[in-house]
């Protein structure tokens, strides 16, 4: 496999490719890397998301120095959140828009479906994954390496590429999919989406299928939004916002992936399409996927506990889990007069300095989340 990771100034491909780093890996041994960019400012390049570098979306000593490794092996790459990458590549003529490409959130996903959260920096601590210089592209990159080492994903699927010249037979596939899944997909059920930004698929056929799927759609990203999916020059405002409410943002690549392979958010299915037939069949996972595999804590019956410092999507969560064992839950920002305080990987939080001076315990939520499954 080739591993690979980038960093970008934001979220649509005008912002520019500004770090790559690249890892062969054979039998789970690096055999060849690269790290491309071009350093203006050395002190801040730990800074991640590319500061500190220079724009080289279309220079052509880097671009070839990337088409080298990647022809020169010829592996499937892997990426996390691979969706994201693989539209600045493909953009900039960095890659063929029809190479193999592989997510490694969907991989992690099936592979260990009881997570809390699979974004890079909550994998890295569960998995015990030093990560020291997050959102740089040579740091990920390698931490991404690890966390596969460590989590052994046995299922790949690889992502869903639509080609532009084949826009209106994609365009019909898609609403085709859409009508065989109502009723019998539940790949949204539940969530709340919200579209923006130009798309090459009609919004309003998006937001069909999103129904279809068992979502609610919205046009203004509130707190019960779920997911905010990003077709191209999307609104700062909305961007602004979602990070505000921390809404995780995708792309419609990665929407319309989720309906063609009908990968379940929560039950991460693997989808084998049969070319013969021309139809989906379902490879129905392990029935042990579908039960909960937490065990019960003794050690938080009948205590108090804080998770103010939780995003959204995993305090619902925790709050359910922490609720059967028999724990006081409440979300007060003051902190005080609980026991313990469970909260996000990595966040700074001012809370988390005052639970130190009322010796209330902390505990990150990937540190809990391994907890309840070892």
């Amino acid at each position: 496999m080739i591993i690979v990771d980038l960093e970008t100034r934001g979220f649509q491909v005008e912002d520019g490719i500004f770090e790559v780093a690249v890892l062969v890996v054979e039998n789970d041994v690096i055999v060849d890397e690269l790290h491309l960019g071009k350093v203006c400012d050395v002190e801040l390049i730990y800074d991640g998301m590319g500061e500190g570098y220079e724009d080289i979306s279309v220079n052509d000593k880097y671009r070839n120095s990337f088409k080298y490794i990647i022809e020169k092996y010829n592996y499937p790459i892997i990426a996390h959140n691979a969706s994201f990458d693989r539209k600045f590549l493909v953009y900039y003529n960095w890659l063929p828009e029809d190479y193999p490409v592989y997510d490694s959130v969907r991989a992690l996903r099936i592979e260990h479906p009881h997570l809390f959260s699979y974004s890079m920096s909550f994998v890295s601590n569960y998995f015990n994954v030093d990560q020291r210089h997050s959102h740089t592209a040579l740091g990920d990159v390698f931490a991404l390496y690890n966390v596969i080492k460590k989590a052994n994903p046995k299922t790949w699927i690889p992502l869903f590429k639509p080609l532009p010249s084949q826009f209106k037979s994609k365009a019909k596939n898609l609403l085709e999919r859409g009508m065989q899944l109502q009723g019998e997909s539940s790949a949204f059920e539940g969530k709340h989406l919200v579209f923006t930004g130009a798309s090459q698929f009609p919004r309003v056929l998006m937001q069909e299928i999103a129904v279809a799927c068992g979502a609610s759609v919205g046009n203004s990203v509130i707190k019960k939004t779920d997911y905010l999916i990003c077709g191209e020059k999307v609104g700062q405002s909305k961007i602004d916002r979602a990070n505000e409410l921390e809404i995780p943002l995708y792309t419609d690549e990665w929407f319309i992936d989720i309906v063609f392979n009908d990968i379940n958010l929560e039950q991460a299915d693997n989808i084998v399409k049969d070319d013969s037939k021309s139809t989906f069949n379902r490879k129905i996972m392990n029935d042990s996927y579908i039960e909960s595999p937490y065990k019960q804590l003794p050690e938080f019956y009948g205590k108090k506990v804080n998770v103010a410092c939780l995003k959204a999507s995993v305090q619902k969560r925790v709050i359910k889990i922490l609720e059967d064992m028999g724990a006081s839950v409440n979300k007060s920002p003051s902190g005080k007069n609980v026991d313990y305080m469970i909260y996000t990987d990595d966040g700074d939080y001012v809370m988390l300095k005052r639970a130190e001076e009322f010796n209330i315990k902390l505990i990150a939520a990937s540190s809990f989340n391994r907890m309840l499954l070892e």
